[in-house]
């Protein structure tokens, strides 16, 4: 018996990153859009997940639906039932209707088309019915408008997707950027409740990233100016946007060093890099678990995790 649908939404530029984040919250492959499971998941944590259907009944038969909604003697004020679609079952609109009218019939209370306070939803998957309250707060865009942010930061969807990778399921990992800009992954794991704090060597630019918590309410000292090479702390994870000379040269030496040095942040690495390091990931002895790929523009990132090969 399943407890939760959860609907991801995404574009096709998107599936890798999509499908690697969905790998590391629920430790298996994707195979399409409606995922049903027991596993209780925040799902405003993830950009792609349209909706989550909190399933109170299922069955084969429709009319075991309505009976169980009416023998449950529900009472809710201000609430609607919606037929959710799905690419995998057709059910044309008529009888979509037909049946979000049954199942509406014996729940007392009030009904509220335009601002319900309470969502029930039905939809049919292949031949079982499923019932629940349906939830699909957009939450996860709400620093989409920080005061400071450059062209070349990871996209907010990118940034959120990173940081999932990086704590998986839960939320008790601590988390480093040691490079972080302006403060974009640091944003989206403090917006989805995680411990992650971030570094940059720029004055400014990390003065421009502490002003952007400050906008958001967040403490701004969750970010300092800092040396990644000079950081004494140790930490769960180390996520790291490799600087790749957009303003300033930056060699592959450089970019070297940076990776050397997170192996003494953290076991276990989120690279964000714009080309394949897998060689020098393995000449340091990290052993590549995952990667994806992302595009923005003609521009192509590249998202590995690792863990240090002590910890495999």
């Amino acid at each position: 018996m399943y407890n939760y649908l959860y609907i991801y939404n995404y574009s096709p530029h998107e599936k890798d990153l999509c499908e690697m984040e969905f790998r590391h919250i629920f430790h298996q492959e994707m195979t399409d859009k409606y995922y049903l499971t027991t596993q209780d998941f925040d799902y405003t944590r993830s950009a792609y997940i349209r909706g989550k259907l909190t399933i109170f009944y299922q069955s084969s038969s429709f009319l075991e639906l309505v009976d169980f909604v009416r023998q449950q003697d529900y009472c809710y004020y201000d609430f609607k039932v919606i037929y959710l679609k799905n690419e995998i079952t057709h059910v044309p609109y008529r009888e979509s209707i037909d049946k979000c009218k049954q199942i509406a019939l014996p729940i007392a209370g009030s009904v509220n088309m335009h601002h319900p306070k309470t969502v029930f939803a039905i939809t049919k998957l292949k031949d079982i019915w499923y019932f629940g309250i349906y939830e699909n707060d957009m939450c996860w865009n709400k620093h989409f408008d920080k005061p400071y942010s450059y062209s070349h930061s990871l996209a907010l969807r990118d940034a959120r997707a990173v940081v999932n990778i990086a704590l998986g399921l839960g939320l008790s990992k601590r988390i480093v950027d040691p490079c972080c800009g302006i403060g974009t992954v640091v944003l989206e794991g403090l917006g989805m409740g995680a411990n992650i704090v971030g570094y940059d060597m720029n004055r400014y630019v990390a003065y421009q990233a502490r002003l952007n918590l400050e906008h958001y309410g967040y403490d701004p000292l969750l970010i300092q100016k800092k040396d990644m090479k000079t950081i004494e702390e140790s930490y769960d994870v180390c996520i790291l946007d490799i600087p790749y000379g957009v303003y300033s040269p930056f060699t592959h030496q450089q970019q070297v060093e940076l990776l050397e040095k997170t192996r003494e942040l953290a076991s276990e690495l989120v690279l964000v890099s714009h080309r394949l390091m897998d060689k020098e990931l393995k000449t340091l002895e990290y052993q590549i678990k995952d990667q994806a790929m992302i595009q923005k523009g003609s521009f192509q990132r590249y998202i590995t995790h690792c863990v240090q090969e002590w910890e495999k």
